[in-house]
């Protein structure tokens, strides 16, 4: 196509389309820089004159709304532009560089529960925002949501209503009405496809497509449970923690009143699902109080049962990656913990030194670890210490790689930490960062939290259970945006457990 699109936006090329939509990648030929954007080209399922100028009047509703959900927030995509040629409505958003989530367990596989979680816990507070404001998606899958090069954020796209909107008819009484159902099957709730979407319908298909990203299956490959009729999940994953299971199978139930009624409960579920009850425990700082949700917007002329028309990582993020979780932990644990994690302070104040190798237990866990082959002496710790590991002699490291991976595990219920660097990969830096770990923590519950190559990386704690983690190109920032994320869970104290950096370890407490 070489016509300038409203003599404007040349078309580069066809990014995807199916139905009565079609999307395409465009210079605008107005700006400076020739941004590039994604436009959206919609065709009216009706040409009847008599009902040209109603969907015109929607079509602009909704873009407005979109343009207002753009401004508030940077996980939903900018609108440029809106404009309409030769019976065709268009939409010019924001070009979001990154992977779908489909892309990415097309290329990776299934995602570990902390990954899922993260992601989670960024979207709820995005489809909070839009249920505030009256707006139902209907169309959260995999394939519309895109985790962004520069920060590994999920950003929400294709947001439904507009589509509806096109749908619009003229009924056998002369009245308008949507003539499609918006939604993908699969990840569609039963009362969506029946034309009653619900805010719990959005909840619903967040529910499956994190059960995708779990087990790297579409619903329609899991067996159902032929006495419940609910999907049977939980044996095609590894490892998953019984609390997230459970917080899971709410989310999907068939029943709409059976499931989390807000985004704020199905979040609040989730928190809670990291926190292990244990005797005495210090209580966690209060839930926010959320407003209830507004009524769902109903578009003008429509019968009352049609919902209102509404309008990646790339896992090597450029810059600034965060993951962040509320967790829980007694003061007894908490004193439990410090015993576990006091071999690993021990080590780093000996000065630890990783050999790449992912099978082998890293220097410093405990105070009898043998020196490198430079025969220098490991400085003495504390003679009360119990050594956890035999003697052993550690060849001195050959000179590092240019592309240094640095990875930490952590364990939620506990706040024990290991980690790994200075390796080849990031499989071998989680290994070691895992069995490190593990060799902590009893229950064996540690997570590979997350990793980063070339850069530095932050894990900071609150007393009341609450933690942050952020990796960057300084360890500066990445500390900044920890200490923040931990703060916005409610820890009010945040303090470092680990600073380092691919080559090095900068903090530890």
């Amino acid at each position: 196509m070489t016509k300038l699109l409203n003599n404007r936006y040349q078309v580069l090329d066809v990014l995807g389309g199916g139905g009565f939509s079609t999307t395409f990648l465009v210079e605008d030929t107005h700006m400076p820089s020739r941004r590039r954007c994604v436009l959206k080209q919609l065709k009216p399922v009706s040409v009847d004159p008599s009902i040209q100028t109603l969907v015109q009047e929607r079509f602009q509703r909704e873009a407005a709304i979109l343009e207002t959900l753009g401004e508030v927030s940077d996980q939903i995509p900018r609108l440029y532009a809106y404009f309409t040629e030769a019976h065709q409505y268009y939409l010019v958003q924001e070009l979001i560089e990154g992977r779908t989530l489909a892309e990415v367990i097309q290329t990776q596989g299934a995602l570990s529960e902390a990954t899922v979680l993260d992601i989670l816990m960024r979207l709820l507070p995005i489809i909070d925002l839009i249920h505030q404001r009256g707006i139902i998606h209907r169309d959260i899958k995999p394939e519309n949501i895109i985790l962004r090069n520069q920060d590994g954020k999920p950003v929400l796209i294709d947001f439904g209503a507009v589509k509806e909107t096109l749908g619009t008819v003229m009924n056998p009484q002369g009245q308008p009405t949507s003539s499609v159902v918006i939604g993908t099957p699969g990840f569609m709730a039963t009362e969506q496809s029946r034309g009653f979407p619900t805010y719990a319908s959005d909840l619903y298909s967040l529910g499956l497509t994190a059960i995708y990203l779990l087990t790297g299956k579409f619903p329609h490959e899991l067996n159902i449970d032929p006495q419940t009729s609910q999907l049977r999940w939980h044996q095609s994953v590894l490892n998953v923690s019984p609390g997230f299971a459970t917080v899971l199978d709410r989310s999907i139930n068939l029943a709409a009143r059976d499931r989390y009624g807000s985004a704020p409960d199905f979040l609040q579920a989730l928190h809670d699902s990291t926190i292990k009850p244990v005797a005495d425990a210090v209580q966690p700082p209060a839930a926010p109080a959320y407003a209830e949700p507004p009524p769902i917007m109903q578009p003008e002329g429509l019968p009352t049962n049609t919902a209102a028309p509404t309008p990646v990582p790339n896992f090597t993020p450029k810059k600034v990656g965060i993951l962040s979780a509320i967790a829980l932990a007694s003061a007894v644990v908490s004193f439990v913990a410090v015993q576990q994690l006091w071999p690993v302070m021990a080590g780093l104040v000996a000065g630890r030194t990783d050999d790449p190798s992912p099978t082998e237990l890293s220097p410093g866990v405990s105070p009898t670890d043998t020196p490198e082959a430079s025969s220098s002496p490991t400085p003495e710790v504390s003679p009360s210490l119990t050594p956890e590991v035999s003697p052993s002699v550690t060849p001195e490291a050959s000179p590092p790689p240019t592309t240094q991976f640095a990875a930490i595990a952590y364990s939620i219920p506990t706040g024990t930490y290991g980690y790994g660097l200075r390796y080849p990969s990031q499989a071998a830096a989680e290994q070691r960062a895992l069995q490190e770990c593990n060799q902590r923590v009893p229950a064996q519950d540690c997570q590979a939290l997350f990793w980063f190559k070339n850069a530095c990386g932050s894990l900071v704690r609150a007393t009341s259970g609450a933690y942050g983690w952020a990796w960057s190109e300084t360890i500066q920032e990445a500390e900044q945006e920890a200490r923040k994320q931990c703060s916005s869970f409610g820890g009010t104290d945040c303090q470092i457990l680990l600073n380092l950096c691919s080559d090095r370890v900068i903090q530890s407490s």
